[in-house]
């Protein structure tokens, strides 16, 4: 397959990173409130958990739609798992320390959460080291005496599997599968395919964005293109990394200035011709851009192989 970038200067909107979409998240409603730069709202987490392929409950709160979790519970989880860590404390330094590979003393507990509305939280300031004293990075958030990181990070930090089925709405967590991918169903990033009218006959061409409702850019794109009567599928990948990472793969790479994340709208357009496929990648929106782009479609000069 044949592909290309095209990156619309400012006009890009920066991804949040993030944890696992579900209908659920989409009920949190936010309330107009001023946060300072370090504060953050958290929402009691409905997501379903299943824990090396049994169901449980862990008690979690959603911040910038990612799970944040006690550290602890999770160490509690992880007990007598190849995943197991402990945790201890050290007063003169201020510092939690994980040991990998130890267990720790608690076992898991589960304590419903009688919360129900929002609440804002603060950036955590605590230090996390591993055994050997080197420190350890875990962004965080400090809420009712007790600090929560994000899940996902942790998976990678402590090397148990974090991912998210899309099908079921669940949370997956798996202690000997730190790869564990996201589960989508079939055709979930297969678009529909238009025909388009081009000087040179009709072309099946078809629109992908990856994007989410609140990003401006992707609104103007969609009205942009629903004016023009194309149809189009539209996926929120803020929470798929798997996926992210095989976006920027495929379509940034030969952007250096742009080596560490994906941005949206990110609209990937593919012709499919003789069996073959070319695809074309814009970021951002401008109309006079898309106007030209279509101009080109129409002129058969658009997807032209390098």
């Amino acid at each position: 397959m044949k592909k290309s970038i095209i990156l619309l200067g400012l006009l890009i909107l920066l991804s949040p990173l993030s944890v696992s979409a579900s209908s659920k998240r989409s009920e949190a409603k936010v309330k107009e409130v001023d946060l300072a730069s370090d504060e953050k709202m958290a929402f009691v987490s409905g997501e379903n958990v299943s824990f090396d392929g049994r169901d449980l409950e862990i008690k979690a709160y959603l911040i910038n739609r990612s799970n944040y979790v006690k550290i602890r519970d999770v160490a509690a989880l992880l007990k007598d798992t190849p995943a197991k860590f402990d945790l201890a404390y050290d007063k003169e330094k201020q510092s939690v320390i994980i040991s990998k590979g130890k267990n720790y003393k608690d076992p898991f507990s589960f304590k419903e959460d009688k919360r129900k509305e929002e609440k804002i939280v603060k950036e955590t300031r605590q230090k996390i080291v591993d055994d050997k004293g080197q420190e350890i990075e875990l962004k965080g958030y400090f809420m009712d005496g007790y600090n929560y990181f994000r899940l996902r990070d942790l998976g990678k930090v402590l090397d148990f599997g974090v991912a998210y089925d899309f099908k079921d709405q669940r949370v997956l967590l798996s202690s000997d599968n730190p790869k564990l991918a996201d589960v989508f169903e079939e055709d979930y990033f297969t678009p529909p395919v238009n025909k388009i009218k081009t000087k040179g006959g009709e072309e099946n061409i078809s629109f992908l964005i990856y994007g989410f409702d609140e990003c401006p850019y992707c609104q103007k794109l969609k009205a942009y293109l629903d004016g023009k009567g194309i149809k189009y599928l539209a996926r929120d990948i803020r929470d798929c990394e798997g996926k992210k990472d095989e976006v920027f793969k495929e379509f940034y790479g030969e952007f250096a200035e742009f080596n560490d994340r994906v941005y949206y709208p990110t609209h990937i357009m593919t012709l499919e011709k003789d069996g073959k496929k070319i695809s074309k990648c814009v970021v951002g929106f401008e109309k006079e851009n898309y106007d030209d782009i279509f101009k080109k479609i129409y002129d058969n000069t658009y997807f032209v192989e390098k």
